[in-house]
């Protein structure tokens, strides 16, 4: 493709020298470079309490575990996203409660989650589509006053904000990812935000087997020693989902460029913005006033069906612009199937959802050729 949905950013020198400076080490597994890694995602995101993870997909986990979810408990959450928001919930033995979303947003629909609670609700998650926040402040209204702790999945959505404020301020648990394709890449990992500080040191503990390995580092962070003899509690048996020091050595080439990144993202989105303001065939999707979006990819909604979009797609992909649906609903897997549900916001947004590439590998004239032929090739679509 000659404008490619993603494209993975490296610092290839930067992280080759990272990289050698681990095997030299003789030390791979979770230890400085992850240590150091985690502090520069606190000071970049304005967080505390960040447990790293080898994917967003054991963030997501440890989050749901935490919150409680098991056999017998249900999980509200939204069918618009990635399978990896949802596998966890029946990995773990949770039932699915779809809330549907809003066709204009791509994301939760904060009034859906309230008509979908039971008494066995143990959770609320949804996730940032495109890199736009969902209502975080009417979502954590609700969770606070049911009592339910809220999970975001923060996958597409790194650096955004809701009011100024860091998007993890909103939720009890806030999980990022790292993988190839992502704002920020590791190769592959992920991070969970816990905004209770017990969360996250059981999120700590879940992370490594039910052993809290952190608490066995010197003030230099460096390992005292295993220390296998630590009890671990029986509600406290976790995984093997710790970040290891070589993909922390990628993140740490890779985040002093974020910043960059981020603008390259937004700015590329900001053209789409302005060209596609006075059609009436295609809209891009409403962000609320207080957030700000991170744009992984710049998603909006056509006139005309899914087989208008479709061929459009087709029309596109054949000129090397890659455009595509990035994710499909979660509720339509043979999977989920006992979680199905009249879903009315969610057919409307899947039949007419496009994605466009924004990424920081985008002139603004690419951004504008791209915008003119989706214009042009829609008349004949």
């Amino acid at each position: 493709m000659k404008y490619p949905m993603f494209k993975v950013f490296v610092r290839g020198e930067d992280a080759l020298e990272n990289i050698r400076e681990v095997f030299s080490s003789g030390y791979l597994n979770e230890g400085l470079q992850v240590g150091e890694f985690q502090k520069k995602l606190e000071r970049q995101l304005g967080a505390r309490n960040i447990v790293m993870t080898n994917s967003c997909t054991s963030a997501l986990t440890i989050a749901y575990k935490i919150a409680g979810v098991g056999p017998g408990s249900d999980v509200v959450s939204s069918p618009m996203t990635c399978v990896a928001t949802n596998t966890p919930i029946v990995n773990l033995g949770g039932n699915i409660v779809w809330a549907d979303i809003l066709p204009n947003t791509g994301c939760i629909d904060p009034d859906s989650i309230e008509r979908s609670i039971t008494d066995e609700t143990r959770a609320i998650a949804f996730v940032n589509w495109g890199g736009a926040p969902a209502n975080l402040e009417s979502i954590n209204e609700i969770g606070e006053r049911l009592h339910i702790p809220t999970i975001q999945d923060a996958a597409h959505s790194f650096g955004a904000t809701w009011g100024g404020q860091p998007i993890s301020e909103y939720t009890d648990f806030t999980c990022l990812s790292f993988q190839a394709i992502k704002h920020l890449s590791t190769g592959d990992g992920g991070a969970l935000i816990c905004r209770d500080p017990k969360d996250y040191v059981l999120g700590r503990k879940l992370k490594w087997f039910g052993y809290d390995r952190d608490s066995a580092k010197d003030l230099k962070g460096e390992w005292k020693g295993q220390r296998w003899d630590a009890d671990i509690g029986s509600g406290d048996l976790g995984y093997k989902f710790n970040m290891n020091n070589v993909a922390a050595s990628i993140g740490l080439a890779q985040i002093d460029h974020i910043d960059e990144i981020l603008m390259a993202h937004r700015s590329n989105a900001e053209i789409y913005n302005r060209l596609f303001a006075s059609s009436d065939q295609i809209n891009p999707l409403d962000i609320p006033e207080t957030a700000v979006s991170s744009y992984w990819v710049y998603t909006c909604v056509l006139a005309g069906g899914f087989q208008r979009r479709d061929r459009l797609l087709e029309l596109l992909n054949s000129e090397g612009i890659g455009a595509g649906l990035v994710h499909l609903p979660n509720d339509l897997y043979s999977a989920f199937r006992k979680s199905r549900k009249y879903l009315p916001g969610t057919r409307e947004f899947a039949a007419s959802q496009i994605s466009i590439p924004c990424g920081w590998w985008l002139s603004e004239n690419d951004c504008r050729h791209i915008a003119e032929r989706v214009l042009t090739l829609l008349k004949n679509a």
